[in-house]
Formats: structure tokens, sequence, C-alpha cells
């Protein structure tokens, strides 16, 4: 019996991944992620989440399958052409930013923070003028304050960072692209 529980709830948690990877607001989750990485010691997420797991299964709601859910999901994203379009929204924050593609990444063999130093040096700002990097595989945005984003990509472009030629410019919007 106790054993039937666990493989339905190893099921149960393999859907909410599912669902978790689906969701439609990912810099809400991003946000969470900071909140617990910031309030909850290391060794006890684990048993947070399995904490808020068994609070949020006890709670008398059944669970619904997951091609019910499933099916809601595309019913609600079926009729796209219906809706009106809309015009990509900065984030939270970034109103005042000039968003930056450049060519580092990941796969360059450093960090975040090293990129926004190498930018930083060959600039002349602050590493308070970069308000936020978004740090991909092969390369990054960056987000740079606008009152200070004139000449960037004149001063970064073309330079050497670890041993890879660099490329900036301007991020395209998403119906630009």
């Amino acid at each position: 019996m106790a054993e039937n529980n666990n493989d339905n709830r190893g099921q149960r948690i393999k859907e909410l991944v599912q669902e978790m990877k689906l969701y439609n607001n990912p810099q809400e989750l991003e946000d969470m992620r900071k909140l617990m990485r910031k309030n909850v010691p290391l060794m006890m997420r684990g048993y947070l989440l399995a904490y808020l797991y068994v609070k949020s299964s006890s709670n008398g709601k059944t669970a619904r399958p997951a091609r019910e859910q499933r099916a809601e999901r595309s019913e609600r994203t079926a009729s796209t052409a219906d809706r009106p379009e809309r015009k990509q929204q900065p984030k939270p924050g970034l109103e005042n930013a000039v968003s930056f593609y450049i060519n580092v990444g990941k796969a360059s063999k450093g960090s975040a923070h090293e990129m926004v130093d190498f930018i930083c040096e060959k600039t002349g700002l602050s590493s308070e003028d970069i308000l936020s990097v978004a740090y991909k595989q092969n390369y990054s945005f960056v987000y740079i304050n606008k009152d200070k984003a004139e000449g960037v990509i004149e001063a970064v472009t073309g330079q050497t960072y670890k041993g890879r030629k660099v490329k900036m410019n301007y991020s395209k919007e998403k119906d630009e692209q």
C-alpha cells in the first residue's frame, strides 16, 4: 500500500515538473526562486518542498489528471488568432534600460559577473549601471541604464573576452525578429 502511494506521489511530482516547465510566467518563478535562496538554508530546501507538497495534497483537494490539465491548456491557447496583438512589455524594473545582445555566454568559460566586469572595464560604467543580465549558454542580454547606454556597443565590439572576439548589438524586440 505504501509503495503504491509512493508511486502515485512520484507520478504527481513528475506532472508538477511538467506543469512548471509550461508555466506562463517564468519571471514569477525566478523571483520566488531568489526568495527561497535568500530565506531558506540550502540543506532545508528539499524539506521545504516536501512539506509544501504534503501540505497542499492534504488540504482536501483532489488533483486533476494531467490529461484534463493539458486539454484545458490547449483550449486556452487554441484561439490565439482571436487575441489582440500585444506589444512586448519591458520586464519590471527595466523600463529605464536599453537591452543589448552580446555573443558571450556560459560557453565562454566565464561567469556573468566576469562579463559585467569586462563591460565595465571597456566602457567606464559601474556595475550599478548594468541593471540586469540574462546569461545564456552562447550569448547574453545585458540591460544598461538608458542614461549610460550611449557608446557601449562601440567600446565593447571588437574586444577580446576569454579568447573570443566580442560582438554587441541592440537586442531586437520579439516582433522584430
